[in-house]
């Protein structure tokens, strides 16, 4: 027993690693292009070499997951097309002494993506996005973080999504000398165009309310004077921003511990922000923990469902468990996107919605495992 162990254990770990080294490559090759442009914009090479190597955690997370789930399916159809799986199984042998190597080195690849997840990816980003900013070709665009209320000489500026140069769901407010807010701009979307010589960002709004406290009662909305525009332009200065201001982490830069202590405290932590902007932030915390989890559990969940779809009997099937197997990694993303498409409604309960390829892909792999014949 413990020769056909050591041998199933070769032949998954070596298809794995290989299968590993294929697919982080491919994932990699979205920082090079990253890196050409970081390149043109003058970012020393010693910096270049540090991000990309710190890169790597944060790939990792994606490719283990994809790699166990191709390393199985193809060894396991091969034991199945070779009849070696036949072979065992009429030696005595149970399929779940058969299988069980491979299901423990799926909990092991769980575990290693689940310490990643935990510190080791969140810091990484953080670090490339530390690098980046020392370096002279920092893009000041991220400078804006999502979800974060973000200081400027005289402005307040609030974003929900941010896409390139494109902003999304833009709140922006003007402030005097004494911090007291002299106009509200609410925007569907914005284009940024950067002036990297003077130090600024002017910010062209579309689809905008323009909202003027009233003086007597600055504090109530409902005698607010409103402006309805098509565009409105402004401008950012982030000289004094980059001097004197800390970079402050991303949700998707945070610790474990950081963002269960958002979900908890969320009015503590985000005490400058209204209410409505607090949940929000703590709805954003509870996804990224959720996708975490539900990540670093795609290890087992692919290793389970793999293992009956790589027992194919007939060779003109060889290839039919592998479009399927990836396949449910788009799904996997698919749901993760849906549900990151409502952190704005908590009430739709959306970090459960990233639970369901995990539990389905399980079930369904333990009931396929139970009809092996």
């Amino acid at each position: 027993m413990r020769t056909l162990n050591r041998y199933i254990l070769r032949d998954f770990w070596v298809g794995f690693g290989m299968t590993l080294g294929v697919i982080t490559l491919i994932l990699y090759l979205g920082s090079i292009m990253r890196g050409l442009d970081y390149i043109a914009r003058g970012v020393p090479g010693p910096v270049l070499l540090k991000v990309f190597t710190l890169n790597i955690p944060f790939i990792l997370t994606v490719s283990i997951p994809v790699s166990i789930l191709v390393a199985t399916l193809l060894q396991f159809n091969r034991l199945s097309l070779e009849g070696e799986f036949t072979a065992m199984r009429a030696g005595g042998l149970g399929i779940w002494q058969i299988i069980s190597p491979v299901i423990l080195s799926g909990f092991l690849l769980t575990f290693i993506c689940f310490v990643l997840q935990v510190q080791i990816a969140p810091d990484s980003r953080y670090a490339v996005r530390n690098a980046l900013r020392e370096a002279d070709g920092l893009n000041p665009i991220d400078l804006l973080d999502e979800g974060r209320a973000v200081e400027f000489p005289g402005l307040s500026i609030y974003i929900t999504r941010k896409r390139g140069m494109r902003l999304e769901d833009v709140e922006v407010y003007e402030l005097n000398s004494n911090g007291d807010v002299v106009q509200a701009t609410r925007a569907k979307y914005g284009d940024v165009t950067l002036h990297e010589e003077e130090q600024f960002m002017r910010v062209l709004l579309h689809d905008v309310q323009l909202q003027y406290p009233d003086e007597d009662e600055p504090e109530d909305l409902t005698k607010a004077r409103i402006v309805d525009m098509k565009t409105y332009e402004f401008v950012m200065d982030y000289r004094e921003f980059l001097k004197n201001k800390p970079l402050i982490r991303k949700t998707k830069n945070m610790r474990f511990g950081s963002l269960i202590n958002v979900i908890r405290n969320a009015p503590e932590v985000y005490h400058d922000s209204p209410p409505f902007r607090q949940e929000s932030q703590r709805m954003r915390a509870l996804l990224e923990l959720h996708k975490r989890m539900g990540l670093s559990l795609a290890c087992i969940s692919f290793t389970l469902i793999a293992i009956p779809l790589g027992m194919t009997t007939r060779r003109s099937e060889t290839n039919v468990g592998i479009p399927i197997g990836l396949s449910l990694v788009v799904v996997f993303h698919t749901f993760i996107i849906v549900a990151e498409s409502f952190r704005e409604f908590p009430w739709k309960m959306p970090d459960y919605i990233m639970w369901i390829p995990v539990i389905v892909t399980q079930v369904v792999g333990l009931l396929l495992i139970r009809r092996i014949p």
